[in-house]
């Protein structure tokens, strides 16, 4: 443990502190701990700001390479500092301080490590995986890039392994044997062995050839999935009734409209209707006719402009479900030119998927 001591006011030691004055914090207990992406942290030290907001933690340690978690009242803040630091002082609101809107001295790699946040804040989402690369790309240490490539590729890291596995060796490289390099690096061992056995568990897999589906759209028209090879498609399925497949709706909407001219398709595969496993067979009509209404009503309402819209309006007893093994919807595959399977359930990373292929 580190020989820790805190003060609100200045004083003349010779050591190691964090300082600051934070508007609206007055009396509130700051916290400041180091931690470490097994989620373990060491702590550092404790103060309790004065009556104008300001405090100082005091250590007579150097600072280590890492990265730290502040807490102000129930504000978190989270940083980087690379070991090169003697005193450092920031000036914030505590309305914002998590926005990384403050003023910083004493450390580059704070400094840095907060435009960048800030920068991604304001910016949003990385659309695409060009983007996510360059914002990663911009932290100024092995470190500090890893925990970016965690934030930024962590909703899909199988799509960025590649990746992610070349910050593991630059890690490696700047501190070999170090906590964070042995935790990341164990990290993306694990998310590599729990991707291969999720996909050993999937009925179709990455590679093989898609399955045709042919059934009727909502004018009786049918419609085949095969006769759209040659063309990058993503078979959705979903229905009117489910919610997360409404909500990711619209992004499928946006990117269809972006690269519809370059080839890519979508072939919308609906579970409305009703199971007639379940559904006696004097109400099987009624059911699958309302359930069509809704799934109409669905498309319309979502702004579903493709063409491929099919059914076979037999809700979980759907036949192309069965055969691709949809057991809980959303669930997409996108499907390359040639007829293959090249990725599964590409939603949050449907684009940079997309991108991949085309």
């Amino acid at each position: 443990m580190l020989l820790a001591f805190a003060a609100c006011s200045g004083t003349n030691n010779e050591g190691y502190a964090l300082k600051g004055n934070i508007k609206d914090a007055a009396n509130l207990q700051v916290v400041l701990e180091q931690t470490n992406f097994d989620r373990t942290s060491l702590a550092i030290g404790k103060v309790a700001c004065d009556a104008n907001g300001n405090f100082k933690i005091e250590q007579k340690e150097a600072w280590k390479e890492g990265l730290y978690k502040m807490s102000i009242g129930a504000k978190k803040l989270y940083f980087m500092l690379d070991g090169k630091e003697k005193t450092i002082d920031i000036k914030g609101d505590l309305a914002t301080i998590e926005k990384m809107e403050m003023e910083i001295k004493g450390s580059a790699s704070f400094t840095a490590y907060a435009a960048i946040i800030k920068e991604m804040l304001v910016g949003g989402p990385q659309k695409t995986p060009e983007d996510a690369k360059k914002m990663v790309n911009k932290g100024t240490t092995p470190l500090m890039r890893a925990f970016l490539g965690l934030q930024l590729y962590g909703n899909n890291p199988t799509a960025f392994m590649a990746e992610l596995e070349q910050l593991g060796k630059d890690l490696t490289a700047a501190t070999p044997g170090s906590k964070y390099t042995t935790d990341y690096n164990a990290l993306i061992a694990q998310v590599k062995t729990q991707a291969a056995q999720q996909q050993a568990g999937e009925l179709i897999k990455v590679g093989e050839m898609a399955p045709d589906i042919s059934l009727p759209g909502p004018d009786g028209k049918t419609h085949s999935l095969a006769g759209l090879k040659g063309k990058i498609v993503l078979l959705d399925f979903w229905a009117s009734w489910c919610g997360p497949c409404r909500k990711a709706n619209p992004e499928v909407v946006e990117i269809y409209k972006k690269y519809k001219a370059k080839g890519f398709e979508v072939f919308s595969v609906s579970l409305d209707g009703a199971d007639p496993r379940r559904v006696p067979a004097e109400q099987m009509e009624q059911m699958k006719s309302d359930g069509k209404t809704k799934w109409i009503a669905a498309i319309k309402q979502d702004q579903l402009i493709w063409e491929n819209h099919v059914s076979d309006l037999q809700h979980w007893g759907s036949a192309p479900a069965a055969t691709y093994g949809v057991s809980s919807i959303p669930k997409t595959f996108l499907i390359g030119r040639d007829g293959k399977i090249v990725a599964i359930n590409p939603r949050t990373n449907l684009e940079q998927e997309l991108l991949k292929v085309l």
